[in-house]
């Protein structure tokens, strides 16, 4: 296996996780979820899927370093939200 095929196998397990993790957040806090995020979003306390979105944003930079284009990723829905935090650094 290459660096870039292990890097894209990466990169799908981080967004994998992501995604389990807003899930499981979904499901704890039912409909109150958008309220709850914005909330986390707002004051200083952790968001649990903070560390896990940073751990994808990691992956897609490992991506590139090893010679990956970020269109080539299959990011979904997620994929405006990696970007904007991508080009802001």
């Amino acid at each position: 296996m290459t660096p870039l095929e292990r890097a894209y196998l990466e990169v799908d397990e981080a967004l994998r996780r992501y995604r389990e993790c807003v899930g499981q957040e979904e499901v704890a806090y039912g409909p109150e979820y958008e309220r709850v995020t914005f909330m986390e979003y707002e004051a200083p306390a952790p968001d649990p899927c903070a560390e896990v979105f940073y751990r994808l944003l990691a992956a897609v930079r490992a991506y590139e370093a090893a010679g990956g284009f970020r269109g080539d990723l299959d990011l979904g829905a997620e994929r405006a939200q990696v970007y904007r935090a991508l080009d802001r650094g």
